[in-house]
């Protein structure tokens, strides 16, 4: 069902309602309000009839009388209306033509009464005075024409007004709802690859915040899909050396025997093991940058982050390391595993590029907020311009050592976690300072 049809059938829906309960309200008002002023008519009439007889028998006494037993004076008759007079000796003594004659009754009680004479229903009104008894009845028949009369009167305007009210509807709502319709054409019309935004100008307040959250949605998945062509891309480029380097090897060792062809599979093996080193860090590169899941439950605090991370190091590195850890039970907001790789490449990026008989300092502070990991060593450092470089994928700084991925798996950690990474030079060496969150105690 169309959004249009759902919003005319409901609104329609609810309005009819509406406008039927008013109606039915309405005419029970009307109907009964009609009722009473039919009968307070017949009230009326029958006490104008009684105070005209009041007068008519005062003249006549003071003129000498008169008799009415033998006297029947007949009225012209109303339409639906009767009228009759009796003497309480039950004698009709005046009557509209096709008057009843049960109408009055010889024991009618005074008030309003509802009866059925001949098979016509009749609202009468008896009045006693003067000695007489005066019926006046309207027949119920003709109340119900006039009622339908009425009903008509109000209920066709009352259905010509509702049919209009829906094709109004029906015509607003298909207006309303063309900024959608420009919206599906242009989503249709546009290519698969197309991500660029889209306008917002001329939109209903009601959709700007779905097409703005649209728009999120498309940056989110333009940025996921070149996070994926720079992963086709590096791995391409990155590991197109090493395998031709490989090949070259594996040949060498073919074609040759002895020392040669052993140097020529250790310089495969080697190969391999670079390249292998590689592959896992583009893999978790794009594991941290593409927010896939890790085990965040599994949290680790401070000290031991720091002993896992030289514990991953080589037993000539681990000995060149100063460690320095306050308040090491301070728990991260981070996954383990990727807080012990995070620190671990900092340190590794240490040990490689210092002078090999310096030492390398480890120091971890906290804060209410977060923890502080600091590395610091004695190498060259980096100048300014450089240092802003320095997380770049594969950016080596004019050293052809290591993939060029350690910071940027670093920065990519940082950034997930709400973290940061500041590098600074120091006389001599270069400090890095990783901060990552503190989980909430």
């Amino acid at each position: 069902m169309s959004l249009r049809l759902r919003l005319v059938i409901s609104i329609g829906v609810a309005l009819t309602l509406l406008w039927s309960a008013s109606a039915i309200w309405l005419w029970r008002d009307v109907s009964q309000d009609l009722q009473n002023m039919l009968d307070d008519r017949l009230a009326m009439s029958a006490n104008m009839v009684a105070g005209l007889l009041k007068r008519q028998l005062a003249f006549e006494s003071s003129s000498g009388g008169r008799d009415f037993s033998n006297a029947l004076l007949s009225v012209p008759a109303s339409q639906g209306m009767a009228c009759q007079v009796r003497s309480m000796r039950g004698d009709v003594i005046a009557a509209t033509d096709g008057a009843p004659p049960q109408l009055g009754g010889t024991m009618a009680a005074p008030g309003f009464h509802t009866q059925v004479v001949d098979g016509n229903v009749w609202r009468t009104y008896t009045l006693q005075a003067s000695g007489v008894s005066i019926t006046t009845a309207d027949r119920m028949s003709g109340r119900d024409l006039l009622r339908r009369q009425i009903a008509l009167t109000v209920g066709i305007p009352f259905l010509i007004a509702a049919i209009g009210g829906l094709l109004l509807l029906w015509l607003g709502t298909t207006r309303g709802l063309r900024p959608l319709r420009r919206l599906r054409r242009e989503l249709a019309q546009r290519s698969p690859d197309a991500l660029d935004p889209l306008a917002t100008a001329r939109l209903p307040l009601e959709l700007k915040p779905l097409i703005e959250t649209l728009n999120q949605l498309l940056g989110r998945t333009q940025h996921a899909m070149q996070r994926e062509r720079h992963f086709t891309n590096d791995a391409a480029h990155e590991l197109r050396t090493p395998l031709t380097a490989i090949s070259t090897h594996l040949q060498v060792a073919r074609m040759t025997s002895g020392n040669t062809a052993e140097t020529a599979l250790a310089d495969a093996a080697a190969g391999v093991a670079r390249m292998q080193s590689t592959l896992e860090q583009l893999l978790l590169l794009a594991r941290v940058e593409g927010r896939l899941p890790f085990d965040e439950r599994d949290s680790i605090d401070a000290a031991t982050t720091v002993v896992r991370a030289i514990a991953d190091c080589n037993d000539a590195g681990a000995s060149r390391i100063i460690k320095t850890v306050r308040d090491g039970e301070a728990r991260l907001a981070v996954a383990s595993a990727l807080a012990v790789v995070a620190l671990r490449n900092l340190i590794d990026n240490a040990l490689r590029y210092a002078p090999a008989d310096s030492m390398v300092t480890v120091a971890a502070t906290s804060d209410e907020t977060s923890v502080c990991f600091r590395v610091s060593d004695q190498g060259p450092g980096l100048p300014p311009a450089e240092a802003a470089q320095a997380t770049q994928r594969f950016w080596r700084s004019g050293r052809q050592h290591g993939s060029g991925l350690g910071l940027t798996i670093v920065a990519a950690i940082a950034e997930r976690y709400g973290g940061s990474l500041e590098l600074s030079n120091l006389e001599p060496g270069l400090e890095v300072c990783l901060r990552l969150p503190r989980a909430d105690v």
